[in-house]
């Protein structure tokens, strides 16, 4: 084939091309000849070296312009990636991580909180019976190690925890497996997820909430006495459609202490039932979210033993002598059974968040009416008081990101043990009043995910201001105990 419009030599005579089939295709006019060669054509000078390169360069854009366009292969969606804490607003609770299928099966996380507390209780003595009442001093208040399995049916997690709060200690805070029925948004709960083994208690907010992701050092004093850890032994069922979610447990009844140390079994054969059923909705800069909880279960009143007949020698005139009136005899008493108490819990909570340039702006409050439920703090006993004991539990809590880097806030709680106390004042019975009240403001800095690859943490300082009347001043009258303390705590996670 013969490109048309070949320059000529120095004589400049321009040469027609043969006529014949011309179709124009990427820039390049082609030429398909008709005819023989003319007799004359050995006349023609022929192209020059830089004609023939240019036409090389023009076949050469062709040639990759034709060739197929090569399309890439289908990837697999990566599971999104896990944001909580200070970047984000209301924490999903009830769920854990974003439940999607991991890239090889498997995770591995954790995290590590150290800590410095100063108390005013502190004193250089011990109780009776060796405890030291000192409270002061550095603690590892949480190392947890986590390895969670998440496929399309099937899901599971174990979590191990270390810590030095009662001497070193290392104990198991989850193990549990579950069954899914997954939303096909992967940003949505599951519609049903079956979970057996130690799992979280569903009851109200701040006790679903992840540790790793709590803000404040510690759950509020009346969330503590009515559950000392946020985890036990049962069958759960959760879920939800759209912005309704549902969270039933049926449970041993006995909460894992969640500071570390011995954890004892469930008395009674009868387990414990909870449940949440409540909303969530995240319509752009405004998050949302509520909902109403209860639990109900059963307690046992220890019985006592049987006890022989014995004397007793009781110095009354402290002379290290023994006499005839100074021996009594102590009667033998019969065995006294163990008794079975109900107890039961209802609880509303209301979560908010808004976000600004500063960043999110959060706001949550939750309260409890319970009954013969304490065995964090005042160990609930209806036998040992003569009455049934109800409890009220309430806090509300602000925290406001100041951009990525800081966070401040401020939380109340109130918790009262017992509600209809009375107590002995001049030979008569009256009203006391036995409610805690504390104060926590908080200031931390915060270094936001992606700054360090896969570390993120916070360095916090919380001081909790409790206010109650439960000592007594020289003339006996109620007065507030001095127990204010401060914490330090820096967490580190991965």
């Amino acid at each position: 084939m013969i490109v048309g419009a070949l320059a000529g030599s120095a004589s400049s005579r321009a040469v027609a091309a043969p006529a014949g089939d011309e179709r124009a295709y990427g820039g390049v006019t082609e030429v398909a000849p008709t005819a023989p060669a003319d007799e004359h054509d050995d006349d023609q000078d022929p192209p020059s070296r830089e004609e023939f390169e240019a036409m090389r360069r023009r076949l050469e854009a062709l040639e990759r312009r034709s060739a197929p366009v090569p399309v890439p292969p289908p990837t697999t969606p990566r599971r999104p990636p896990i944001t909580t804490g200070p970047e984000t607003g209301i924490p999903a609770v009830g769920f854990g991580p974003p439940l999607t299928p991991a890239d090889y099966g498997l995770r591995l996380s954790g995290y590590v909180q150290t800590q410095y507390l100063h108390n005013q209780r502190s004193e250089d003595q011990y109780q009776q019976g060796g405890r030291p009442l000192n409270r002061d001093g550095f603690a590892v208040r949480r190392g947890r190690l986590r390895v969670a399995g998440d496929w399309r049916y099937v899901a599971f997690a174990f979590e191990l925890d270390g810590s030095t709060t009662r001497g070193p200690f290392v104990g198991v805070r989850q193990a549990h497996v579950s069954a899914l029925w997954r939303n096909p948004d992967a940003t949505r709960p599951p519609y049903v997820m079956v979970t057996a083994g130690l799992t979280e208690v569903p009851f109200g907010h701040e006790l679903r909430v992840a540790q790793r992701d709590m803000m404040f050092m510690e759950r509020s004093t009346g969330s503590l006495a009515l559950f000392p850890g946020p985890v036990d032994v049962g069958l759960r069922v959760r879920g939800g459609i759209g912005p309704f979610r549902y969270d039933v447990a049926v449970m041993n009844g006995s909460p894992i202490n969640d500071v570390a140390g011995s954890a004892g079994f469930d008395p009674t054969r009868k387990p414990d039932v909870a449940g949440r059923v409540g909303f969530e909705a995240r319509p752009r800069r405004l998050e949302i979210s509520g909902g109403v909880s209860f639990l109900t279960g059963t307690g046992l009143h220890q019985g006592q033993d049987a006890t022989k007949n014995q004397l007793e020698w009781i110095d009354l005139n402290e002379n290290g002598s023994i006499e005839t009136a100074e021996i009594f005899s102590v009667p033998g008493t019969a065995a006294l059974p163990s008794v079975r108490f109900g107890r039961w819990a209802v609880n509303a909570d209301l979560e908010i968040g808004v976000r600004s340039r500063l960043g999110w702006s959060r706001l949550s409050g939750e309260i409890t009416l319970a009954q013969n439920l304490d065995r964090g703090l005042f160990v609930a006993d209806p036998f040992a008081a003569g009455t049934d004991l109800r409890h009220i539990q309430a806090y509300g809590a602000f925290l406001q990101d100041a951009t990525r880097w800081a966070v401040f806030g401020l939380r109340y709680d109130l918790y009262d043990y017992d509600s209809d106390l009375l107590v002995s004042s001049r030979g008569r019975a009256v009203p006391a009043d036995a409610s805690i009240h504390t104060i926590s403001p908080l200031v931390g800095a915060v270094l936001p995910a992606g700054v360090v690859a896969g570390i993120r943490g916070r360095l916090m300082l919380q001081y909790d201001v409790v206010l109650d009347a439960l000592g007594r001043d020289r003339r006996g009258v109620p007065a507030n105990v001095k127990n204010d303390q401060i914490t330090v705590r820096a967490q580190v996670e991965f």
